[in-house]
């Protein structure tokens, strides 16, 4: 099989640079996602207007006729995720009885919906990408806009074709394998295996796997649950290892592993 992958990523302005914990303002994040812009692979990359002259004109610099890139503007309020889940996960981030429950009630996952929804809709963007094929594709590879600190992808041709599976979706990890004891405990702490800075998923299967993990967080919100995207992975692989292949790396480490 001839395998095409495209990069997908996205940036959304969602207050972070106003919250009182884990602030970031989106200087930085513009400033770190220069290092995802500079690789010399397909990319789509999902954002609104304010953020559209910035990511272009980085981008121009390595592609410069863009016939590598499609940049997708849309508003946050216009994601699937935003319609179909922003007041459920907010309603319950609010209430008294979740408030009984959590562990971190600072992190982001369990206080900002805004956050979640934006996590949440990795796949889906992922999904858009194949159904739409904005750039000729047959592999999909998530890249968080500011998974990189550094400038060691700058121009590189990533990944090796020939290292990408075919068949199943290929997940970088913390550890060899996932082991979780009691799914709503593992949803409400800070441990995760799955890192959700990269995903590799064939296109073929990408609307299977964004149904079965959105089910998940339907599954877990009715009963009062809530986690990080990373956490409904590890849940993914849990029910079915070996429909997944986890490749172990420090975080934000997925060059290696694919070149």
């Amino acid at each position: 099989m001839d395998i095409k992958p495209t990069i997908v990523s996205a940036l959304f302005d969602i207050g972070r640079d106003k919250w009182s914990n884990f602030y970031m303002n989106y200087h930085t994040y513009l400033s770190w996602s220069e290092h995802l812009l500079s690789m010399n692979t397909p990319m789509v990359f999902f954002t609104e207007e304010k953020f559209k002259k910035n990511i272009l004109e980085t981008r121009i610099l390595y592609d410069p006729n863009l016939e590598q890139t499609k940049i997708i503007i849309k508003k946050k309020e216009e994601l699937e995720l935003y319609k179909s889940h922003y007041h459920k996960v907010k309603e319950l981030m609010e209430s008294d009885k979740f408030a009984k429950i959590v562990q971190f009630n600072d992190v982001p996952e369990m206080c900002q919906p805004w956050y979640n929804i934006i996590m949440y809709s990795k796949l889906s963007l992922m999904q858009e990408v194949f159904e739409k094929q904005y750039l000729p594709c047959n592999s999909l590879i998530w890249k968080d806009a500011a998974v990189y600190r550094e400038g060691e992808y700058s121009n590189t041709k990533w990944p090796d074709p020939n290292k990408i599976n075919p068949i199943r979706p290929q997940f970088f990890s913390h550890h060899d394998k996932v082991n979780i004891l009691v799914n709503e405990h593992h949803l409400l702490s800070q441990t995760r295996f799955i890192q959700g800075g990269a995903i590799v998923v064939p296109g073929y299967i990408i609307k299977d796997l964004n149904k079965k993990y959105i089910e998940l967080i339907d599954h877990y919100l009715k009963q009062g649950y809530i986690g990080s995207d990373e956490k409904y992975l590890d849940l993914l692989v849990k029910e079915n290892p070996l429909a997944y292949k986890l490749i172990k790396v420090d975080w934000r480490k997925y060059k290696k592993p694919l070149a």
